[in-house]
């Protein structure tokens, strides 16, 4: 990435065209690589070219043959049309996303927003107004979605820790739903902490917020009323320990960015760790978590 302040920022755009019944599996692949943003870029009766976005360090090559692979491992691999990668300026991109996001409506009691197109009329819900010019997620993907509507049922109040906060959509959710609480919300990388500060601010709830960059394991034994994890299966066993730990005797874990296929995997780590499944759902290719100690 180029040291010069004054030169634009790019993006690199992988663009991916499969077979209609190949779109749900395409779009739940490209969300597990952690994509800046993703839309789909043309349409046609029996295809969809479908437009991921990354940071211009990614290596899309490799991104493009991992996509292959794993629509192959599934049957898929004959519904994977065209791959191609180019470069996109900071401003195509923004605006591309601005002309696909509109508010929307979530659970019982929220509306995720554009900042800058905010609802008419929001029918008691509380609005949770996102900038999609720092993307990570905007409420619109089945997993994010998922989530919102678990914290809504389980959350109370109290302590809460989002383990890969992204933008920080669901830790903004908490602080709206449940005023006076005490929030952590974390990532691993510095630009989705610094997009999670930014739509806080925008949000008006900074101060009931902390935003840092880290890792479960910082935050053993802090007791957490809910634990919230929208992640990957994969992650999420590798992280069991330290979500576990993390979590009070009475606590909830809400766990998504689980692919149904790989469910099983999830539900087996938390009953190693004493932890009881009391809640499944389902959206597309994704399934959500609620867990809890045994006999809780």
């Amino acid at each position: 990435m180029s040291d010069d302040p004054n030169k634009e920022k790019t993006w690199r755009l992988l663009a991916v065209t499969v077979s209609r019944e190949a779109e749900e599996l395409a779009s739940s692949l490209l969300f597990e690589m952690k994509i800046n943003g993703i839309l789909t870029l043309e349409e046609a009766p029996a295809s969809v070219k479908l437009g991921a976005y990354f940071d211009e360090r990614a290596d899309l090559a490799r991104i493009g043959e991992e996509i292959e692979s794993k629509l192959a491992a599934r049957g898929q691999g004959h519904a994977l049309l065209d791959v191609s990668v180019s470069t996109v300026a900071d401003q195509d991109w923004m605006r591309k996303w601005k002309e696909g996001f509109e508010a929307a409506p979530v659970g019982e009691r929220l509306i995720i927003s554009p900042s800058w197109k905010l609802p008419e009329e929001t029918f008691g819900r509380e609005v949770i107004e996102i900038d999609p010019g720092m993307a990570f997620g905007t409420g619109t993907h089945e997993t994010t979605r998922l989530c919102l509507e678990a914290i809504e049922r389980h959350w109370r109040g109290g302590k809460m820790i989002d383990v890969g906060t992204g933008t920080g959509i669901l830790a903004i959710a908490a602080a709206k739903l449940a005023p006076g609480s005490r929030i952590s919300a974390i990532d691993v990388d510095p630009l989705a902490v610094e997009a999670a500060r930014a739509n806080a601010a925008i949000n008006g709830v900074e101060a009931a917020l902390e935003i840092s960059e880290g890792q479960p394991r910082a935050f053993r034994g802090g007791a957490f009323d809910v634990v919230v994890a929208n992640l990957t299966a994969e992650v999420i066993v590798d992280l069991f320990d330290d979500l576990s730990a993390c979590l009070a005797p009475s606590g909830s874990m809400v766990l998504s960015g689980i692919l149904t296929t790989l469910r099983n995997d999830v539900e087996a780590r938390a009953a190693r760790s004493g932890l009881a499944i009391v809640e499944r759902r389902e959206a597309g290719e994704w399934s959500a978590l609620v867990a809890r100690r045994e006999g809780e």
